[in-house]
């Protein structure tokens, strides 16, 4: 087993003033955005998802959880992060990879896949976000995270819930969680090494 730490985007937040080495940036995909400050880097991206049609309901958390990931020491309430346990052979290209070919594969069948209400999407991504193989999958190739983040929001009409706007991929059965809590359950893979609170086993 290896360890992840994550920093979540409700607790650890870019402190005002400090100027995080390089200067205010964010990278969406392989484009990196500059700022004067962080205020204005929120509006930058939030401009730059709006003009290439990325999903853009949880801006301010996706910067907050760049910066705070790289440089904790120009952050609040860094000391709150969560550290799991992770499968040690977790690897961030491979899930990356499979989460694409699951999204193509979904959105290229020949039958259509229903969503389920936000409801019952919002219960199971509070299940994905508290368990140990909910993971990060975007690093690496920035134009690769663009284009699989695009094709998962098709795979799930670009809909939200306040949970999902945070969740990783699933390192056992190797698709993107946000978009997987939308699907009814025979549209996803089954596996025996999900454990026993995995909502698709129910």
């Amino acid at each position: 087993m290896v360890l992840q730490m994550h920093y979540s985007p409700s607790v650890a937040k870019p402190i005002r003033g400090m100027v995080p080495p390089s200067g205010f940036h964010y990278y969406q995909g392989d484009v990196r955005i500059n700022a004067d400050t962080i205020d204005d880097l929120y509006k930058k991206v939030e401009h730059f998802r709006a003009e290439n049609s990325i999903p853009n309901t949880a801006t301010k958390e996706d910067v907050a959880d760049y910066i705070c990931g790289q440089w904790p020491d120009f952050c609040h309430h860094v000391e709150d992060v969560v550290v799991t346990r992770v499968p040690a052979n977790w690897n961030i290209q491979e899930l990356l990879s499979d989460i694409q070919t699951w999204a193509k594969n979904l959105l290229s069948a020949q039958r259509e896949h229903p969503l389920v209400g936000d409801e019952l999407a919002e219960a199971r991504a509070k299940i994905c976000g508290g368990c140990v193989y909910n993971v990060n999958w975007r690093g690496g190739c920035g134009s690769c995270i663009t284009a699989t983040d695009r094709l998962s929001a098709s795979v799930r009409q670009a809909r939200e819930t306040d949970s999902t706007k945070v969740l990783g991929g699933c390192s056992i059965l190797r698709h993107d969680n946000r978009s997987a809590v939308f699907l009814n359950t025979e549209d996803l893979a089954q596996s025996s090494d999900t454990p026993k609170h995995c909502w698709v086993n129910n």
